[in-house]
């Protein structure tokens, strides 16, 4: 779905409204004094049309992803047809950091123009982006973050995301109870950023008690197993902490068990929100990570390799190393829960974040496919503004 709603939140620094029908909204502020502007990516060259993208994808494993890569492709296609870009390539591996590493110095040895990398692992590329960079490449770090020098950070921001979940959660059990962790793919940047937001948030409730928890990397047939684990293993569970696209599998687990889950963190796609809206008596929440991300990510490339210069005082600190300041961070657009709370703690800090209701998000995601999330990006006016 092409809705282009999708905010960003450069954390704490600048926030785009992108609700539907609603107007940019802009917030101002100075980055931490100890952090560092990182020395601003070059283009390879003066020309500004006819260039060759490359985009490594480093997992590959769910719809989301190849939603994410699709989306891609449809901006490049745009890109392609306009000129600007006389060719693009896509690689994708499933969670193999030499397979990546193989992939984007294929794309390298082909003579690119920019290589948007999606990295297996943040410390896995270094070799990669340093080799791009001595040849004039540009390297645009998309959707999962990860630090190094010389390169633009342009990813969903996965803590703040984790812990609009985490709070409501903790919300729904008013403070108290036993729930398990079902984590995504260990060692990646966003699982690790989105754990770590699960424990801050839990650090502040000492009477919710983990009982368990395992990674379902991202997969609905993996969260299932792990999931029939746990109720196995565990006489009472009171909730389920978990990460996108593995919604589904947490229920089959609980209906296979002749059981019902009571409070669960859910997923966002059309196929999640039909489930959801048979079950009345399920709590539970749907936080959009969008795939379009890409898409923003790709149009800031584009831009970069246009020679045009992104304004120092939007970008913000990197995840993966606060004195380096060269991200943009993009929010959720959605919040979906029965209710639609936009004043809900959950919300709080989320200037541009639209809480909707599950009505709501079945009727936008109606004439989707089943496997669709509910998605979103910047228009091409809105990534402008992020430039001289």
């Amino acid at each position: 779905m092409k809705k282009k709603v999708l905010a960003v939140l450069l954390a704490g620094l600048m926030v785009f409204g992108l609700a539907a029908c609603s107007s940019p909204e802009k917030k101002t502020d100075e980055p931490k004094d100890d952090a560092q502007k990182t020395e601003e990516p070059a283009a390879k060259s003066d020309k500004d049309s006819g260039f060759v993208v490359g985009f490594s994808n480093g997992y590959w494993g769910n719809t989301w992803r190849a939603q994410m890569v699709e989306d891609f492709e449809n901006r490049a296609k745009e890109y392609k047809a306009d000129g600007v870009l006389s060719d693009y390539m896509v690689s994708n591996t499933n969670s193999d950091a030499t397979e990546q590493l193989n992939q984007i110095n294929a794309m390298i040895d082909a003579g690119v123009d920019a290589i948007m990398i999606d990295a297996v692992s943040p410390t896995t590329i270094k070799s990669a982006v340093e080799k791009a960079q001595k040849k004039g490449i540009l390297v645009v770090i998309a959707n999962d973050p990860a630090a190094y020098e010389g390169t633009i950070c342009v990813c969903g921001n996965n803590y703040s995301w984790q812990k609009i979940q985490a709070v409501w959660m903790a919300e729904q059990l008013n403070g108290k109870g036993d729930i398990v962790e079902i984590s995504g793919v260990s060692g990646n940047a966003a699982d690790t950023l989105r754990v770590q937001a699960n424990k801050d948030v839990l650090a502040d409730y000492p009477d919710i008690k983990i009982l368990g928890s395992a990674p379902g990397n991202w997969s609905e047939t993996d969260a299932q197993s792990v999931m029939t684990t746990f109720l196995s293993s565990y006489d009472n569970i009171d909730a389920v902490l978990a990460q996108d696209v593995m919604g589904e599998g947490i229920i089959k687990a609980y209906e296979n068990a002749g059981k019902e889950p009571k409070i669960m963190t859910g997923d966002y796609t059309k196929s999640f929100f039909t489930k959801w809206s048979t079950m009345p008596d399920l709590t539970t929440i749907g936080v959009s990570y969008a795939p379009g991300s890409a898409v923003t990510a790709l149009d800031v490339t584009v831009r970069l390799l246009q020679g045009k210069t992104v304004k120092e005082d939007l970008l913000v600190a990197n995840p993966m190393d606060e004195n380096m300041v060269n991200s943009i961070m993009l929010d959720p657009p959605y919040v979906v829960t029965k209710d639609g709370d936009q004043n809900a703690a959950w919300m709080e800090g989320l200037n541009g974040t639209k809480a909707i209701t599950l009505e709501e998000a079945v009727d936008l995601l109606k004439d989707s496919a089943d496997t669709a999330a509910l998605d979103g990006w910047l228009t091409q006016e809105e990534v402008d503004q992020f430039f001289e």
